[in-house]
Order: C-alpha cells, then structure tokens, then sequence
C-alpha cells in the first residue's frame, strides 16, 4: 500500500501536530469549562401495533388521515392482506350491530331491511367487501343478536389467520381475546357485552366493539407503549422492554440522519466486542433508501469471544445490497484483544486508499479517541450506548464538533427476528451435540439384546408406530426425557 500516492484529507491552515493521549485523565482531552446540555434522551413514539390494531378492529379510514404521523401507507398495506380484511370487516358489520342496535333491530322487523340495505347504519364497504372475500353472512332477517352471534363464531375460527402479522415479542394469547366475547356463542353472553359497551362506549378505541373492559385509560391506541403497557396490565402481567415499542428522540435521530446527509462516502466501523447487533440492526433499519445510499461500506471486526448474534446479523440485519466485510481477528494471547488495532488500521485504509469522507464508529470503547485523534480532516460519528459511555467521551466529542448518537434508542421491534434466529441456531447446535444417535441402529440393537424376534414387516410396523413419533417430555426444571410414541 502506498499511502504517499493517495490523497489525503485536507488540514486546516492551523492545524498543528496532535499528542495522542488516554482517556485516563479526561480534563487533557476536555478542560474543565461549563458544561455542555447534554440531548434529551426522550423516546419517540412507534405506531406498528397500534395501526394494526386499528385496521383490524374497523377504526374508520378517516382517522387513519388525521394521525400524526400519517397512517394511511399502513393501512393501505393491511388492506392488501385478505385475511387482515376480513377480520376487518367483520369486526365493522358487528361494532355497527352493536352501535345502533335498536335502530337496526326495528328496520329488520317492520321496514323489511337486511345488512346491505342499510348503508347509513352498517357501513356498505364491509359488507361488500365480506361478499368479494367469499363471506356470506345469513341473508333472511333474523334478530340482530343472531348476526353478531354468527360473526363472533366467524372471528373465533378465523383471528389466528393474522397472527403472523403481528411481531413474535408481543404475546398472541393477550391479543386474541380483544376479538372475542366471553360468552360470545350464546345468546345472553351477546346481550351482556351489547349491554355493557352502550353504557360504556367512550372506554372503546374509536367506539369499535372489542372485549376491552378497563376505564380511564383514553385512547389505547394512542401509540404502541400505551397499548402494549395497558394489554399486559389487564392480563396481569407486566411489559419491560422499552425499546420494541420506542424509538430514538428526535434528536438522536437527526445526528445521524443530518450526519449521513452531508457526507457522500461514508464508512460504517463496527467493533463487535463492545456494540449491540441487534440495537446496530435497528439504527440501520430505521434510514430511507436515499441515506442508506450514502454508505460506502460496513465493516465488522470480530473475535472468537463475541456473540454468534453478529453472524445472524450478517445474514438478516444488513441490506443485501451494502458491501460489508466481517473480519474475525484471533488472538496472540487469551486475554489481550486485537480487534482494536485492526479496526484503527483498516479505517485508516478505508480513508486514505478508498477515499471514504466519514467515519460511523460503533463502539463504547473510549481507546478509540485516539483513532478520531489521527484523523482530523474527517468527520466522526460515534454510536454509543448509554451503559458503557460516560459524559467524558460525550464531552470529548462534542468539544471536537464529532456527533454521537445512542444506538439503544432505535426501536428493536422490527429487529427482534435477531434475537430469535440466533437463539434457534444456537440451542439447534446444542442440540445436535447432546443427541447424536441413528434410531434403526439402536433398534437394531435393542433386538438383539432382548432377543426378541419379529419379521421385517413387523420391524417397520414398530418402528412407525413407536420410534417414527417419539416425543419430548420437559420437565417443570427443564429436564428433558425422548418418549417412543404409543
């Protein structure tokens, strides 16, 4: 390499040779002078469950116009799911059952009407749309409770079909109740719920009929936090995780979208041993298509001591479409790391051979002060996490016109796919390990040690009906036993 012949980034006129030094004594990096307002770290509301909780309950389009931010491209993607349309509208014919119940009951009775001619009182749209889907609902003029007893039945067979539409990390068992009734396939069950929501209307998001009964919580579907807290709370439960259903303030995220904005080839450093993948994923996840084109390349440096959640992140959490490279770095000895060094000369390539123009460093390690030191004609940005950065750093950077932002403040939500595949790779080669046997050859073995004689057709009719649906039987402790079926 031949860093003479390479263009280099321009110096200041006044820029005089630096001293590299340690964070060790933070007043040499940062004199001691009034301190600087550190960015509020307030999150950011996200609206993924909330607009799909809205569509598939019937909240009226309108609504979805008035929101801010702007729902109408969610809902214009549920709308294109079959499955989430009909759930849709059948939730709308029975909250409009519901809502003008004796209005309804008494055009059925005396003025000879059904569900589709009445379109000032049951919305047209779903009830056409219920028909385009294939969902015939009776067309004689029963009571009106035998309407929403029908659609109770058609909900109860149909919700799971939307399962999958909602994230893995919010529990299922806690969302499928809010479309079904207690008591919802008999008559008296109907009238107590139709009962209960007249008298108590205002406590339903948009006034759509679910089984929702706790007061005084306003609009549920106010943003993905409230409804996430308030679900668990009425299943007794608890929800922890912050950030699945927040994501960065406004200012974290207008450092690093301002950052890549300004810069045309920017590099993306990651030091594995100390930055999140997951929380990595979802900074990434969060940018336009127009500043992911500004990146130039992401570069991992890993080592045999870090998560197998980075190789996941490879694989899942970067566009294919980046140029990237994962560098594991061994080790000369056990306890000294080299991924430091290696990123430190590696970036420093990146810049003077490829002409990068900025730095995205990922890493709450402070040694790397040194790195942004030798390098002062180029922008840095450094993606912290709160837990393992102090307010020297924080103040270092700022003191040299460097950005930072809090990687953990990025939503995790569309991100947590992460966790799980890692987990399932993991615990399947943990697996693999603990059970490594041929089943015809320890059947074979098993006849031979009990001498016990059968012809080759009785040999396959054991071995399909006890060794083919063998089970696992988990203990309370997470003992784990193999049971022959029977």
């Amino acid at each position: 390499m031949n860093l003479q012949t390479s263009p280099q980034p321009q110096l200041c006129d006044d820029t005089k040779q630096k001293t590299l030094i340690s964070l060790a004594d933070p007043e040499q990096i940062c004199p001691p002078e009034p301190p600087v307002p550190v960015p509020s770290n307030e999150h950011a509301n996200t609206y993924t469950l909330v607009s799909l909780m809205m569509y598939l309950i019937g909240v009226e389009y309108r609504h979805f116009e008035k929101h801010d931010p702007l729902l109408t491209d969610s809902f214009e993607k549920y709308d294109r799911n079959q499955d989430a349309r009909i759930i849709r509208n059948l939730c709308m014919v029975r909250t409009a059952l519901e809502k003008h119940h004796a209005q309804i009951r008494t055009a059925f009775m005396y003025d000879l009407k059904n569900l589709s001619t009445l379109p000032e009182l049951i919305p047209p749209e779903a009830v056409n749309g219920l028909c385009a889907d294939g969902i015939q609902l009776q067309n004689t003029r029963p009571h009106v409770n035998n309407y929403i007893l029908e659609i109770n039945h058609m909900l109860s067979n149909r919700i799971n079909s939307v399962k999958d539409m909602f994230p893995e990390w919010v529990r299922w068992d806690y969302i499928r109740p809010l479309f079904l009734l207690p008591n919802g396939f008999k008559a008296e069950g109907v009238a107590a719920a139709g009962e209960y929501y007249h008298s108590n209307r205002n406590r339903y998001p948009y006034q759509c009929f679910i089984n929702w009964t706790r007061d005084d919580c306003g609009n549920i579907l106010s943003s993905d936090y409230k409804f996430v807290t308030l679900l668990y709370e009425q299943n007794g439960d608890s929800f922890e995780d912050k950030s699945l259903v927040s994501d960065a303030c406004e200012q974290n995220m207008d450092n690093l979208y301002d950052f890549l904005e300004r810069h045309e080839k920017t590099l993306i450093v990651v030091d594995c041993e100390n930055s999140d993948p997951v929380k990595l994923a979802a900074a990434l996840s969060s940018l336009s298509a127009g500043l992911k084109g500004t990146i130039h390349k992401i570069m991992m440096f890993d080592s045999d001591y870090t998560t197998a959640a980075w190789t996941t992140f490879c694989h899942m959490g970067i566009p294919s479409d980046y140029c990237t490279e994962h560098i594991v770095v061994g080790r000369i000895y056990e306890h000294k790391s080299q991924v430091d060094m290696t990123l430190a000369a590696n970036t420093c390539r990146e810049v003077y051979v490829n002409h990068a123009d900025s730095v995205i460093l990922v890493s709450s390690d402070s040694d790397y002060w040194a790195l942004i030191q030798s390098l002062p004609g180029i922008h840095f940005l450094v993606m912290l996490e709160k837990e393992k950065s102090g307010a020297q750093i924080r103040n270092a950077l700022r003191s040299q016109d460097h950005r930072y932002c809090f990687i953990d403040d990025f939503c995790t939500g569309a991100t947590y796919a992460i966790k799980t595949k890692t987990l399932m790779s993991e615990f399947q080669n943990r697996l693999d390990e603990a059970v490594d046997f041929n089943a015809n050859t320890m059947l074979e073995e098993t006849f031979h040690s009990t001498w016990v004689k059968m012809s080759d057709k009785e040999k396959a009719n054991f071995y399909n009906r006890h060794v083919k649906t063998m089970r696992l039987k988990i203990a309370s402790d997470g003992q784990v036993r193999i049971l022959l079926g029977e």
